[in-house]
């Protein structure tokens, strides 16, 4: 009986020390070379800007609305709720509204995001022809005289 405590409790040891390491392992793998801890959101990842700084794609678009806008982070909400390779949809609000808003429709053209269409009903037709955007993102939009068009 004695013999059988010892190995459940020698068992029981050493899983805890296998969990200690694997958990010692995944914090290490996920640390660049200055110690910093590095997270990744899946399906986004990151670009170089001219600066040669190193930004998410998240950041990037959410930049490109900025620039579309004339704006910035303080007047403007900002969310990405899908990036689908170069392809990305989400909200924007104005910072002082508690109301409102829209969405917004963005491709990704020569390295650069580009904000294809923002506002409040589905984008035309023509709008989104030109950058083959997924049928799953963009399941319809609107012809020359407002009619919505299923893709």
């Amino acid at each position: 009986m004695r013999e059988n405590k010892f190995w459940k409790v020698g068992f029981i040891v050493l899983f805890a020390v296998f969990l200690v390491l694997v958990a010692f392992f995944a914090h290490s793998y996920g640390k660049n070379k200055t110690g910093e801890v590095q997270t990744q959101t899946p399906g986004l990842s990151t670009q170089v800007t001219p600066t040669g700084q190193t930004v998410s794609e998240e950041e990037a678009i959410k930049e490109a609305v900025y620039k579309k806008f004339n704006s910035d982070e303080t007047k403007l909400r900002v969310t990405i709720s899908e990036i689908n390779g170069n392809y990305a949809k989400g909200g924007i609000v104005e910072s002082t509204s508690e109301v409102g808003g829209g969405y917004f429709i963005a491709a990704k053209v020569s390295g650069n995001w580009v904000i294809v269409y923002d506002g409040q009903v589905n984008p035309s037709c023509s709008q989104i022809a030109q950058y083959n955007f997924p049928k799953e993102m963009v399941p319809e939009c609107l012809d020359s005289k407002g009619a919505v068009v299923t893709r």
